[in-house]
């Protein structure tokens, strides 16, 4: 509430939620005993929870677990906290960044994060944790905007099934221990206000961080065997690029024609049309990675091998010419198996 935090305390395996008094009960306990072992304020500690939804919380073996941790900290331990939130995720998910902002000394301001998430992924509410660390001094305004930014440009523009979750979390902490000028949105300059360099600096950081770790979610999306982009270009207002490439990348069938390599640019067109956006059908160009498979809205039934071979890469980057304004965005996705469905019907 204070706006001010010192520690996160999450378990994984159980949501704890859809559980009432008990729930948040339980919650504010472990917020407890994380606070007893760490000597600092109740108030202080984070609390996240990801796993199955509606089970009541362990909490003698929650209160093993803080106690087990709290002998575990350490300055290297990223790693394993990176693997101890996963849940049906295949590998942890990590990246740290060092920026070009000066700070005490030799310093440079630093940003590490770890995310967790593999299902129920798609925009707003996500079955996804992310926790980011670092140690720049900057206002709360400025971290509030530049994580509110980037947050929109990554985790708000990715989908693994479409389906959305009770559990979703992005976390950021700044201590201030790099001992740089403080970043603000904005500082005075001859009496004028001016943008802060350094904070351009570090929402460019940030947004890096963001984005890897979105693209890491959606890559070990249940079942998926492969990465998607989807960049629409060309739009008349914003929320028409993100309308078009959001439907593109979670439709199913655009998905299972990646999946299978099936060379069939009509499902991409077939999604346009389910977007509900002003757009002309005669104008749309579609590239799959340099491939024109789709030229004013005509199909090229020539390139149909090609197109197979570019499907069999890891990597599939949809491009989608709308040729009707200036704006563009860019939505990341993945593939869509059996192995989904073989992962969701034995989740219990």
């Amino acid at each position: 509430r204070n706006h001010c935090a010192q520690a996160i305390i999450a378990n994984s395996g159980n949501a704890n939620t859809c559980n009432g008094e008990r729930g948040v009960k339980d919650a504010q306990e472990m917020a407890q005993l994380a606070a007893q072992e760490l000597g600092i304020k109740e108030d202080d500690i984070l609390v996240a929870s990801t796993g199955h939804i509606a089970e009541i919380l362990p909490m003698l073996k929650i209160e093993e677990g803080i106690k087990q941790a709290r002998l575990l900290l350490s300055s290297k331990g990223g790693r394993q906290a990176a693997e101890a939130i996963l849940t049906t995720d295949t590998f942890a998910k990590e990246i740290s960044v060092e920026t070009d902002i000066p700070g005490r000394g030799k310093n440079k301001v630093k940003i590490g994060g770890i995310a967790k998430g593999a299902g129920m992924i798609s925009p707003n509410l996500a079955t996804m944790l992310c926790f980011i660390t670092t140690d720049a001094c900057i206002t709360e305004d400025a971290l509030g905007e530049a994580t509110k930014s980037a947050v929109n440009k990554s985790f708000n523009q990715i989908s693994v099934d479409g389906d959305m979750s009770t559990n979703d979390t992005v976390f950021i902490m700044a201590n201030g221990q790099a001992g740089n000028r403080k970043i603000k949105t904005w500082h005075k300059k001859k009496k004028l206000r001016v943008k802060d360099e350094n904070f351009d600096y570090f929402s460019q950081a940030l947004d890096f961080i963001c984005i890897s770790l979105a693209k890491m979610l959606v890559r070990d999306g249940e079942g998926a065997t492969k990465l998607i982009e989807v960049k629409v270009e060309g739009a008349s207002f914003p929320k028409d690029a993100r309308r078009i490439a959001r439907a593109v990348a979670s439709s199913s069938l655009v998905k299972t024609a990646i999946a299978g390599a099936s060379p069939n640019p009509g499902r991409v067109m077939a999604a346009l049309g389910a977007a509900h956006t002003r757009m002309k059908p005669d104008k749309v160009d579609v590239y799959f990675n340099d491939l024109l498979t789709v030229k004013n809205g005509v199909g090229i039934g020539s390139i149909r091998q090609k197109l197979r071979e570019v499907l069999k890469q890891n990597e599939i980057k949809i491009t989608i010419h709308l040729n009707q304004g200036n704006y563009q965005t860019t939505f990341w996705g993945c593939d869509l198996t059996e192995k989904y469905v073989r992962i969701n019907k034995r989740y219990v």
